[in-house]
């Protein structure tokens, strides 16, 4: 494996909460921590890296979420996702290759509630209706590609989200803080904590204590086109409930998958279970699809692969942003919020 493979395969494991992680993180690779440093530039530099940050777990803070199917008439695609993406947490959006054209995921604090959100979206935008699909289940979910075979490594099995706790404001403060893109210079959890008007250990400690619970992983994420990663299609199956756990679970094997979650079927979309394909183009998506497929019967599936990307990034909870958001959509003044 090269060093290159090796330091992006260990930053996507997990980045260790130490004053100085690159030297963690390269100890049992056999490299200083300058050269895993020199190495995180590179990635910067190259445009593979996206950043390095923390991931909350939602239903633990008490947020609700969902993926969010819609029928947009073409010709209005760009000016529906202006406001739909001007919502701070909204955090992907995809156009994808079905009746159902636009796709994004949101999430929303318990005092809005997400079906309020899409209502305010569907009123502002004149699309309606805006069909949220739940998780009922979770089978396999983050992405840790293998710069060199392209394969995905990630956790399988399903997968129970934490009970859910209330935090005071300085644990609030923590989260912010850990949702902040990493500073990639020496000493980073520093930086980090002196911006959040923080101390440095104590940023430490209570993340270390988070990870696994309300913190569920702390990784780098990074641009899968610039690994040479071409193809990604969301591979939906309809898929008996009875079924669900025994399928789910086998197809989040699959080193290609890096998603694998049942969700709410809607009108027109009779899909249960949910598989993100990756690989180096939309040929070899459909093969393993296909290969799949053979292995569970061929029950009835579909490939959508998304054509534009308009939105993604990391989901950041408790931001103001949110609250001046909420107040703008509640006023119907979309337009001022989407400026």
């Amino acid at each position: 494996m090269s060093t290159e493979n090796a330091i992006a395969k260990a930053l996507q494991t997990g980045v260790p909460f130490v004053s100085d992680p690159w030297g963690a993180l390269g100890e049992p690779l056999g490299l200083s921590g300058d050269a895993v440093l020199a190495q995180v530039r590179a990635f910067v530099e190259g445009g593979q890296l996206r950043e390095i940050s923390g991931v909350l777990e939602g239903s633990a803070l008490g947020w609700d979420s969902a993926l969010v199917a819609a029928r947009v008439a073409p010709e209005r695609l760009d000016a529906v996702a202006t406001i739909v993406n001007a919502c701070p947490t909204v955090t992907h959006d995809y156009v994808r290759d079905h009746a159902y054209n636009l796709w994004f995921t949101i999430a929303m604090p318990a005092e809005i509630g997400v079906d309020a959100a899409l209502a305010a979206l569907s009123r502002e935008t004149g699309v309606s209706p805006l069909q949220a699909l739940r998780r009922t289940a979770t089978f396999k979910i983050g992405v840790r590609f293998d710069l060199e075979t392209m394969e995905n490594a990630s956790q399988k099995g399903a997968i129970a989200a934490p009970p859910r706790r209330s935090l005071d404001a300085r644990e609030k403060s923590m989260l912010r803080a850990l949702q902040q893109p990493l500073p990639i210079e020496h000493f980073p959890f520093a930086t980090l904590a002196y911006e959040n008007g923080l101390r440095e250990e104590e940023l430490l400690s209570y993340a270390r204590g988070a990870l696994g619970g309300v913190l569920r992983r702390y990784v780098a994420t990074f641009r899968h086109r610039k690994l040479g990663v071409h193809g990604n299609g969301m591979v939906v199956w309809r898929i008996d409930e009875a079924s669900l756990p025994e399928i789910g679970a086998m197809f989040a094997e699959a080193p290609e998958v890096s998603h694998c979650y049942a969700r709410n079927p809607i009108e027109g979309f009779p899909y249960s279970l949910y598989t993100m394909i990756h690989a180096k183009d939309e040929a070899t998506v459909r093969a393993v699809a296909a290969s799949m497929a053979a292995r569970v019967g061929d029950p009835e599936h579909a490939i959508l692969f998304s054509t534009r990307e308009l939105k993604k990034t990391r989901l950041r909870y408790f931001q103001p942003e949110l609250e001046v958001w909420w107040a703008l959509m509640a006023a119907g003044r979309a337009t001022e919020a989407a400026e």
